[in-house]
């Protein structure tokens, strides 16, 4: 009887205690879980955090930069795209006024250009009577103040073309000088192959590039 007694009380304890393990596992899980849900609002705060901290302060918005007369000086493209106009500035329009004077003041004197042989500086006897010709009209306008160009082909490096561009400039001067002209009227400068007359590649191309321009200055 005693026996029996005890061996019930044993079958009693295990099966409570089988019905209490399961029923403590299902509650770790549930702490478990809770756990997890409750760092995702930290998550989602530590986003929020960082949008405020990218958020641009107050100023200028795109929507104002993009707005016609911002700049100074706005271009209208196809789909909305602005560019800045590019304005010349006053120093070369006015080198550019001041080269279209000489033009037309050089044409209206008549004065005639020397041409060279390749590689050479000597006045011909063709250089030698276009010379006289302008010799006369320099003389006979004693304000006008001139500048001899000296040009070159396209053949050889641009530093040797400069040099003989100046040779060129320089013997037309000193002929001048011969016949009369004072030469301190008359300044020199190359531009060696840098401005070509004529463009074609070919030796009458060549012939007119190579020359001494004589060009009456406005100023």
């Amino acid at each position: 009887m005693h026996t029996r007694y005890v061996t019930a009380c044993l079958m009693g304890a295990v099966s409570l205690m089988l019905l209490i393990g399961p029923a403590c596992s299902k509650k770790e899980i549930q702490a478990t879980s809770g756990s997890k849900s409750s760092e995702r609002p930290m998550a989602k705060t530590d986003r929020a955090d960082s949008g405020t901290a990218a958020r641009p302060e107050p100023g200028i918005s795109e929507q104002d930069l993009l707005k016609p007369g911002k700049g100074p000086s706005a271009e209208n493209l196809p789909g909305d795209i602005k560019v800045a106009k590019v304005q010349p500035s006053d120093s070369t329009s006015r080198i550019a006024e001041d080269i279209r004077r000489e033009q037309v003041a050089t044409a209206a004197s008549g004065l005639k250009d020397v041409y060279f042989a390749f590689d050479s500086w000597n006045i011909t006897e063709e250089a030698r009577q276009a010379l006289t010709a302008d010799a006369e009209w320099i003389k006979a306008n004693p304000t006008s103040m001139l500048k001899i160009e000296g040009h070159c082909d396209e053949r050889g490096t641009q530093a040797y073309n400069l040099v003989l561009g100046e040779k060129r400039a320089k013997a037309v001067r000193n002929y001048l000088a011969e016949l009369g002209v004072v030469a301190n009227r008359l300044a020199v400068v190359s531009y060696g192959k840098e401005r070509p007359f004529c463009k074609e590649r070919d030796e009458s191309c060549y012939q007119q590039n190579r020359r001494g321009h004589i060009v009456v200055r406005t100023k």
